[in-house]
């Protein structure tokens, strides 16, 4: 994992005041590093503002002026101090600056290798203003490499963006990650992102500030290292040692065969799919045929079927294909009868009323419980809960501060929010903790996915992993399996299953 920070100036001022290192010291470092990501790139367009991102663009054109004679538009006027020197350390060398009034005319007459984002940082809220905007429209358009400098330009402090940004190839973020750059519209605006050092190691950096405003939330990304895959070392043993998943059915039997499936594959010793004769939407009964396609004919063999949840239970799926009007009594009864049976809830049950009660019962208990709504659910789920009413775009973009509301309301449940970067928070003590997965794909957009990874879950709380890692590695190998698809477009649920855990 990587930890990530709110705002990385804080850590800064820190180090400079620890290690005295100056202010133009760690603005030649994050030159330096730009200037890397060029090799290769003959002729680049420098973007630059007023602040100390501006800065960093006018540091690297003076670095390699000599060797590819940039092309330097001042989008803002310099204004912070460090800015106002290196622009004026550029022009001393020989660089040429454009007034932003002849972007249009350059983009129209030149053709750029590269052309880097220095506008604007972390600090940055609202929109572009219009020259800029157009201008940032029309550089998305072409097919230049495009890097941005610590943060795409358009993005605020938590990822949004409330029109155009900058889409970049990669993103150089400086000294430590950002909280910015893992939100479902960085997940577009970012490409590949790289931390640099700015004079000392990162740790150093990352550590020169414990006490930072990050006092009532931790954040971390995800690394594919973290997916700690059930892999058996024992040889002794049989099915009953890797714990029996129930999966309840509901109207579209469909999602809870998937989720089973994914469950089977995941390691669960046993599977259950348990039905309580709930008229079905969705005709007759799903099995897959011998290419792991699935065919409409039972459910497949290795899945047993039952109208009560086995006498060995060892967790429960139940919300995907459940139907908003099911009668959830059969349920909700058996998890009071045992409230330490680890439970995933997807779908369909955050449409109940009476989620709040089963979570606020469940969060009182410390029972191990694991929520995987995507926005629209999400939106709802926090309605049910009395929480707010959101609409999906303002659940979107609040999801940080409104991950922390739910939390604070129902400690110890593990949520994980889908979308292009999924988010996964819980509390617990005093402390609430976030990750992030940015690995998936737009591959996952697809009916049947958001099963899969409901079974992937149920299937690592059947053998005994905390909910927390429930949701961390079943994230993981969920993200992962999607890009090993190829086309992207072709993904279905038995595809996905199958590439979980393969090299």
């Amino acid at each position: 994992m990587q930890k990530i920070f709110f705002d990385s100036r804080i850590l800064d001022t820190a180090c400079r005041e620890r290690f005295c290192l100056s202010e133009d010291l760690m603005m030649e470092n994050a030159a330096m590093s730009l200037e890397e990501k060029l090799h290769g790139k003959k002729s680049v367009l420098i973007l630059c503002g007023g602040g100390n991102n501006g800065g960093d663009g006018y540091a690297l054109a003076r670095r390699i002026g000599a060797k590819k004679n940039p092309t330097v538009i001042v989008c803002v006027p310099e204004k912070s101090e460090m800015c106002i020197l290196q622009k004026k350390r550029a022009e001393k060398s020989g660089v040429k600056f454009t007034a932003l009034e002849n972007a249009e005319s350059i983009l129209q007459n030149a053709d750029f290798d590269a052309i880097v984002d220095c506008v604007f940082g972390s600090g940055f809220h609202g929109s572009l203003p219009e020259k800029i905007s157009s201008l940032v429209k029309k550089i998305n358009s072409m097919k230049s490499y495009r890097l941005a400098c610590d943060i795409p330009s358009g993005l605020d402090a938590y990822g949004n963006a409330e029109g155009v940004f900058f889409n970049a190839d990669e993103t150089v973020t400086m000294g430590a990650l950002k909280l910015s750059l893992f939100s479902d519209t960085a997940k577009e605006a970012c490409g590949k992102i790289s931390c640099t050092d700015l004079g000392v190691p990162r740790e150093t950096f990352e550590n020169s500030c414990p006490d930072n405003e990050r006092t009532d939330f931790k954040c971390f990304m995800l690394e594919e290292s973290d997916c700690k895959l059930p892999v058996r070392q024992n040889q002794n043993v049989n099915k009953g040692n890797f714990g029996h998943a129930a999966v309840v059915g509901g109207e579209k039997l469909g999602a809870a065969v998937i989720a089973a499936s994914a469950a089977l594959r995941f390691g669960a010793g046993l599977v259950t799919l348990v039905d309580f004769k709930t008229p079905h939407s969705s005709g007759e009964k799903i099995s897959l045929d011998e290419n792991g396609f699935p065919s409409p004919s039972i459910v497949p063999y290795e899945i047993m079927c039952s109208e009560n949840f086995p006498q060995n239970c060892s967790s429960i799926a139940f919300g995907m294909g459940l139907g908003r009007n099911a009668d959830i009594s059969p349920v909700k009864y058996f998890m009071e009868q045992n409230p330490s049976l680890p439970v995933i809830m997807d779908a369909d049950i955050f449409y109940h009323d009476e989620i709040k009660s089963i979570l606020k019962k469940r969060s009182c208990e410390n029972s191990p419980t694991v929520l995987t709504p995507h926005p629209k659910e999400f939106s709802v789920l926090l309605e049910k809960c009395g929480l707010g009413n959101f609409s999906v775009s303002e659940t979107v973009k609040n999801r940080i501060e409104l991950a922390k509301k739910f939390c604070t309301e129902f400690p110890g449940i593990t949520l994980i929010l889908k979308g292009a970067c999924v988010l996964i928070a819980q509390k617990n003590d005093s402390d609430i903790e976030m990750f992030f997965n940015p690995h998936g794909c737009s591959a996952l957009a697809k009916a049947g996915s958001g099963d899969v990874l409901s079974g992937l879950v149920c299937a690592l709380l059947a053998q005994k992993y905390s909910a927390l890692e429930s949701a961390k590695t079943a994230s993981l190998a969920h993200a992962l399996a999607s890009k090993k698809i190829k086309p992207d477009f072709s993904l279905t649920p038995f595809e996905l299953i199958r590439e979980i855990g393969r090299e």
